[in-house]
């Protein structure tokens, strides 16, 4: 058994769609960020930053092991089923690469936007002019990638593409015309949406 530590967001999605589409049991304690709870002892004995998503593995060969971050959990899940995660070092090494674009790339900027662009009390037109236009060289970067394969590599559903979709979709539904610039990235984002392991992840936890 799994357990899962989340919260409803892009970060925590990943996860839960890794754990449906491998099909793993797993159970899911929400971790209300909002309210601190991310920031409890126990919580940060799992997780020493106190973000989500984290989980405990029961059924590790070593003993219960704990997996925090989003890419570290994709990863590890990749790796312990033999799914979405090519044994090709070439195909492994660019699932790598945009795992990394996922996690480094599209998803703090993601972030920011959000913080600057929604929460932040005063809003600063420097901050938000900048985090758009880094959220839109990595829409470029998915959009000419996406032009050229299915997928993200190699047109092979991978935990790259899982890594990036949760940012996707959420900015396609708080920017409704964003599909217009990037047609390729529309396509993709139709695709994965499909897929009833990802439908099932992006409402967990509820």
């Amino acid at each position: 058994m799994i357990t899962l530590y989340s919260y409803p967001s892009p970060n925590g999605h990943k996860a839960s769609i890794m754990l449906e589409e491998t099909g793993l049991p797993y159970e899911t304690v929400r971790v209300d960020v909002t309210m601190g709870e991310n920031l409890e002892p126990g919580f940060l004995a799992i997780s020493p930053l106190g973000k989500i998503p984290a989980l405990i593995d029961h059924d590790a060969a070593k003993g219960p092991r704990r997996v925090f971050g989003s890419g570290a959990i994709l990863e590890y899940l990749g790796e312990k089923t033999g799914r979405f995660l090519p044994t090709d070092m070439c195909a492994r090494t660019e699932v790598w690469n945009w795992l990394a674009f996922g996690v480094s790339d599209v998803g703090p900027t993601s972030v920011d936007m959000f913080r600057f662009g929604v929460r932040a009390p005063e809003k600063l037109p420097y901050a938000i002019e900048l985090f758009k236009s880094e959220l839109h060289r990595c829409y470029r970067a998915l959009e000419a990638q996406l032009s050229q394969t299915e997928y993200l590599v190699d047109g092979e559903y991978t935990i790259a593409d899982i890594s990036v979709f949760p940012f996707i979709a959420v900015a396609s539904q708080t920017a409704p015309t964003l599909f217009e610039t990037y047609p390729s990235m529309k396509r993709w984002h139709d695709l994965v949406s499909t897929r009833p392991a990802v439908q099932r992840g992006m409402v967990v936890p509820e």
